[in-house]
């Protein structure tokens, strides 16, 4: 089976990349994407009310990831595109490349850049990590 990873964050590059995966995975006999999103929520309870608590805090952050790979879902959906969608918490290269290997994803296929702060340069800090750890082959999409 061919697996291929695409980070997701809900930017117009990540979806360019769900839809190259989704061209890929299409024309393999067995495929299937994996949709990616890592949230990287604030740790500590600084300034929080006592009211609020971290499952809290993890489930909010779990529905952000979610919504964010809600149009990633619908390109592959459309298509009849095998794949499953998850949410991860921590650094992002960091995080990606460890579900590439712990899922034996064959590429990664991500957007140059995302939603980030930074996101007007040419190619994003979570890319160009990525590109310094990946152990799999990575594709940018611009």
């Amino acid at each position: 089976m061919l697996n291929l990873l695409v980070p997701v964050d809900g930017s117009d590059n990540a979806n360019r990349a769900v839809l190259h995966a989704r061209a890929l995975a299409a024309g393999a006999p067995s495929a299937r994407v994996h949709l990616l999103n890592v949230q990287t929520p604030p740790r500590g309870r600084a300034g929080l009310s006592s009211l609020i608590t971290q499952d809290m805090i993890d489930e909010f952050y779990l529905r952000e990831g979610q919504e964010a790979a809600d149009e990633a879902r619908k390109l592959l959906d459309d298509a009849g595109i095998d794949y499953t969608s998850h949410v991860e918490f921590g650094n992002p290269a960091v995080a990606i490349n460890a579900y590439a290997r712990e899922h034996g994803c064959q590429r990664i296929i991500m957007g140059s850049r995302g939603n980030g702060a930074l996101s007007g340069l040419l190619v994003g800090s979570v890319a160009n990590q990525v590109l310094q750890l990946a152990d799999a082959p990575v594709t940018l999409i611009r």
